[in-house]
């Protein structure tokens, strides 16, 4: 009887014994999980993460240009009338080059251009595409070349996307650099001119061609704004 007792009285104290180590476990781990709650998550860094994640998008290399001589600097001008109900104009153009039909790039003799109202000069080996040259336009909208500014910005970043087309602008011209629907990496810089005591743009001229052809282009696109006369001037 002695025996039972003393065994019954041990086994409630490993139990006990047991017991509080049990409980005194739970609290802590308890503990250790609300402070673990309760404090700022951080990501572990992985080596190999179980979601993979995407690469950067590339983008697609430009077409090649087409085999023509880039444009070069110092061209001699020729003049030809232009002009409309708002303004009568002497346009510069290099001489020996043609003038085509917009759409359509069909030659117009000479003696038939001032009847037209836009014109592009290219040299007349050139391709019809990819190459470079010098369009002008009459304009009849009313409005100042600044709004002109902004509508062909409009335009041209919706045609192309606003990804694709880079440009700079003032309150007269705009130079964009683009990618075109032929994959090819293209500069057409536009300008607006008012005639005499006008606020109103009433012609338009644009120069397009390669990166090769950018020296040229910009001594064009200057000589042009310096060379345009009134008619009668």
């Amino acid at each position: 009887m002695r025996a039972t007792v003393v065994g019954v009285l041990l086994l409630a104290a490993v139990v006990g014994v047991g017991g509080g180590l049990v409980a005194g476990w739970g609290a802590e781990e308890l503990s250790r999980s609300q402070a673990a709650a309760g404090g700022t998550a951080s990501p572990l860094p992985a080596s190999s993460p179980s979601i993979p994640v995407d690469p950067p998008p590339t983008v697609a290399p430009y077409a090649d240009d087409i085999d023509y001589p880039p444009l070069r600097p110092g061209l001699t001008l020729a003049r030809q009338p232009m002009g409309n109900s708002v303004q009568a104009w002497v346009v510069p153009y290099p001489k020996g080059w043609q003038a085509f039909t917009v759409p359509g790039e069909v030659e117009v003799p000479r003696k038939e251009r001032s009847t037209y109202d836009e014109l592009r000069f290219r040299p007349p080996d050139e391709p019809i595409q990819g190459g470079y040259s010098l369009r002008v336009k009459t304009v009849n909208d009313h409005v100042t070349p600044a709004t002109m500014v902004a509508e062909r910005i409009r335009l041209v970043t919706q045609a192309y996307g606003a990804d694709d087309v880079d440009y700079s602008r003032t309150e007269d011209s705009v130079r964009f650099v683009f990618r075109d629907g032929n994959n090819r990496l293209r500069h057409n810089y536009f300008q607006w001119f008012a005639g005499p005591d006008s606020s109103e743009a009433s012609l338009e001229m644009s120069v397009a061609g390669r990166k090769a052809d950018e020296p040229g282009l910009d001594a064009l696109f200057a000589t042009f704004a310096s060379s345009l006369r009134p008619a009668g001037d």
